[in-house]
């Protein structure tokens, strides 16, 4: 085994490489990481807009005494949608009712708030790429309760 000689300051050739290799190996972890995320982003923005529309409607309509209707499309409820690359899936209690089985394309559902603050149930899937949020809103209160995502 040869020694360095004295004085002899750096690094060996090895030594570089492996350095090298874990730089690497770090670095392409965090593109991983971050590339998912992306998603994750969009698809928390859009639940948001989601929900700061439910509020708003149910407010207004608690504050006047008469039903509020919400008009909800693929990329979100009109004059708020989220970004195009968000796609929304609903199931309405009209899907429950009358046996329809999967989630439906809202295609302008007229989503109804009463005068006394009741909401209409509905279940969310909101998609972005691979990435999935699914979520529903109680009919009492209006908040939503995170799901388990279908992945049909």
């Amino acid at each position: 085994m040869k020694r360095r000689p004295a004085g002899g300051a750096g690094f060996t050739l090895l030594e570089i490489v492996l350095a090298i290799g874990i730089g690497v190996i770090f670095m392409g972890g965090a593109v991983v990481l971050l590339s998912s995320t992306g998603g994750d982003k969009e698809l928390s923005k859009a639940r948001r807009v989601m929900e700061e529309a439910a509020r708003e409607t149910r407010e207004q309509a608690l504050k006047h005494g008469h039903e509020q209707r919400v008009i909800l499309g693929l990329h979100g409820p009109a004059g708020r949608e989220f970004s195009e690359e968000v796609e929304m899936n609903i199931v309405t209690p009209q899907d429950i009712a009358l046996e329809r089985k999967g989630w439906g394309k809202p295609e302008d559902y007229q989503w109804l708030f009463t005068g006394s603050g009741l909401v209409e149930p509905i279940r969310v899937r909101l998609r972005h790429g691979e990435n999935i949020e699914q979520f529903s809103f109680g009919a009492l209160t209006g908040e939503t309760t995170t799901e388990k995502p279908d992945r049909g």
